[in-house]
C-alpha cells in the first residue's frame, strides 16, 4: 500500500509541475519562443515547435496524473481488501 501512495504522490507532484509550468523545456534545456526541439528516437528525428513542445509537456503531465490516480485508487482498494481479510480472519478464530 505504501508503495502505491509514494508512486501517487510522485506522479501528482510531477503532473502538477508539468501542467502549471510557465517555462517550456526540451529535455533538460529551457526553450524560448521560436526555438525548435529535436527528439531523436533511433533513426527517427522529430522536431517540435515551442507550442508543440509545450503541448507535449502538458500531455505528459496528464498521463502522470492518471498514473498517480490509478496507483492511489489501487492502493486504497488493496488496503480495504486486506483490512477485510484481517477482520474475517479474527472472526474465524
Amino acid at each position: 500500500m505504501l508503495f502505491g501512495v509514494v508512486i501517487a504522490i510522485g506522479s501528482f507532484t510531477n503532473s502538477y509541475d508539468k501542467l502549471t509550468e510557465t517555462r517550456v523545456s526540451c529535455g533538460y534545456q529551457q526553450m524560448s519562443r521560436g526555438d525548435r526541439c529535436q527528439e531523436i528516437d533511433g533513426s527517427t528525428v522529430r522536431e517540435r515547435s515551442y507550442a508543440e513542445q509545450r503541448s507535449a509537456n502538458q500531455n505528459e503531465g496528464l498521463i502522470s496524473l492518471v498514473v498517480g490516480f490509478v496507483a492511489l485508487v489501487g492502493s486504497l482498494i488493496y488496503s480495504i481488501i486486506a483490512i477485510g481479510q484481517r477482520v474475517e480472519a479474527r472472526r474465524g478464530t
